[in-house]
């Protein structure tokens, strides 16, 4: 798993709105480090430690949120959405690996049922996978990382 980058420029002298301006944009800054892995679907560490960090910048925005207006609060809902796809994503990982191994330990048998659920579980995990690269284009098209950034600033 990721380790958090280390936050710079806090003053514990500065307000609490100040350090929430200081502290918010390198948790964005964080998230979209993992964004030049996300087009590859095999990428399963880094989409997990996207995911991760998706998750501290979440829980550091609803930390700050009483210093912004219901907008932010929009904004803290589409990361808890992305969160939560990469978390189906993820969980898809951790199956598909368990159940593979489980196969492989059992060369011989027959295991029809195993490979059903192998073939389930990956289709789930496609279909997860799409639609979060689905929805990462249309916010990125929509300019959700700058406006972001700009409602943070204010």
């Amino acid at each position: 798993m990721a380790k958090p980058q280390k936050i710079t420029g806090l003053n514990p002298k500065h307000s609490f709105h100040e350090n929430a301006r200081t502290i918010l944009p390198q948790k964005v800054e964080e998230v979209y480090t993992w964004e030049q892995f996300i087009r590859d679907p095999e990428r399963r560490e880094e989409l997990h430690n996207m995911r991760i960090s998706i998750k501290r910048l979440r829980y550091t925005m609803e930390f700050f949120a009483i210093n912004y207006d219901k907008h932010f609060t929009d904004f803290i809902e589409t990361i808890i959405d992305l969160q939560d796809i990469l978390g189906d994503v993820h969980d898809n990982d951790v199956v598909l690996e368990v159940l593979t191994e489980y196969k492989e330990n059992r060369q011989s048998a027959e295991l029809p049922g195993v490979d059903t659920l192998i073939a389930r579980t990956s289709e789930a995990r496609n279909a997860d996978y799409q639609a979060f690269l689905e929805r990462w284009e249309q916010l990125s098209a929509a300019g959700f990382k700058q406006k972001l950034l700009t409602i943070i600033a204010s």
